[in-house]
């Protein structure tokens, strides 16, 4: 087995073992190094607690899921940084940098992928380097206020170490500076595509493809329906007895629930199953705002206003037919449909939403939901 398919497939139950070794030893560390005065151990520590922190507050606050491999690299540098005796203070510090500016690279991507910005490599790098140092910058200016605070006035060595410090810091944002240029440009090492695509797998809601020109949504069009791709003539016209039809509405509602549920997508109404344009004119609204407020009112009775955060809507002339462009990403928690007194639960199984019931759902609840 290939040491990146170890990675993928261990790295959890790793990363769990690792992380809990790691705690106790960190923790010990830093009190026997606060308690004898040990300032640099103390603050290599904290360096490394930082490190071993971020992915999980990182998830919790932003509900942005970070990759196994990324985790499993910081678990096992942890470790080894041990072991590094006078070096160890050099190599985490690059780290850092390195670690930092990888995060703000990340960030940048996501920003100009889901914009109509043109990509600027510079201002990327720029900003993935600028974040590095001004963390660091920050952890030395902690350091310095708790030696005042504890009536330990900095030395003159001190401030040299924090030029030092600051240094080290810089190399690692270069180095994942210019790993992240050279992606940019074209080389990209296995590894480096093996994590952003795992960035981009665990975390779709940042990756909804940008389809608002008419253009645009008839290449979306053209592609046909998929799993995250799915057309609707009308909203609640039954196109066969020309009358208004509660299951046409449900219809809709399913394929919402099911893409918020799974994840995400885009959903076109005013479009037949063969990608015909049929306008949502169809449904013989006063006129398009009557038929947004309407679509409104169906989300928050069946589905909930909780939910419309993950949801976004546009109104695109084609043809000189509206067409309404739904665009879902995926929730953070189970999302039923409400009819009557029922809830269903749905999800999408290639091009089609299906529901689950009983175990299938416990299942599917737990594994998605519930990390």
């Amino acid at each position: 087995m290939k040491i990146g398919e170890f990675i993928s497939s261990n790295s959890e139950r790793a990363r769990v073992s690792f992380s809990a070794l790691i705690y106790v030893v960190l923790f010990i560390s830093i009190i026997y190094s606060f308690y004898y005065h040990l300032w640099r151990i103390l603050f290599i520590n904290l360096l490394l607690l930082v490190l071993v922190l971020m992915p999980h507050v990182i998830h919790k606050r932003s509900d942005v899921r970070i990759p196994n491999e990324f985790q499993f690299l910081i678990f096992v540098f942890i470790l080894v940084s041990f072991f590094l005796g006078d070096f160890r203070g050099l190599v985490i510090q690059i780290f850092f940098g390195l670690v930092i500016s990888f995060f703000g690279f990340i960030v940048m991507m996501i920003i100009f992928h889901n914009s109509k910005m043109k990509l600027n490599p510079f201002l990327i790098i720029l900003f993935s380097f600028s974040l590095s140092i001004t963390l660091g910058f920050g952890i030395e200016l902690l350091k310095f206020y708790l030696k005042l605070f504890l009536n330990n006035p900095p030395a003159v060595v001190d401030y040299v170490y924090a030029m030092y410090s600051m240094t080290m810091v810089s190399i690692g944002a270069i180095i994942a500076s210019g790993f992240g240029y050279s992606y940019m440009k074209g080389f990209r090492p296995k590894i480096i595509m093996r994590m952003v695509s795992s960035f981009k797998k665990k975390n779709p809601r940042f990756f909804v493809e940008k389809t608002d020109s008419p253009e645009e949504i008839l290449k979306l069009i053209k592609t046909g329906e998929s799993e995250r791709i799915e057309f609707k003539s009308t909203l609640r016209t039954n196109l066969h007895t020309k009358e208004h039809d509660k299951k046409i509405e449900f219809s809709v509602l399913k394929t919402i629930v099911a893409f918020l549920n799974s994840e995400g997508g885009t959903l076109l109404i005013g479009v037949d199953n063969d990608g015909r344009i049929l306008g949502i004119e169809k449904d013989r609204f006063q006129n398009n705002d009557k038929f947004a407020l309407h679509f409104m009112n169906l989300l928050k009775e069946h589905i909930g206003s909780e939910y419309l955060p993950y949801l976004s809507f546009e109104s695109v002339l084609i043809e000189e037919k509206t067409i309404l462009k739904v665009d879902c990403i995926c929730s953070r928690k189970p999302v039923y449909l409400r009819i009557g007194k029922d809830e269903e639960f749905y999800v999408r199984a290639g091009p089609a939403s299906v529901q689950l019931n009983g175990r299938r759902l416990v299942d599917y609840v737990d594994r998605k939901f519930r990390e």
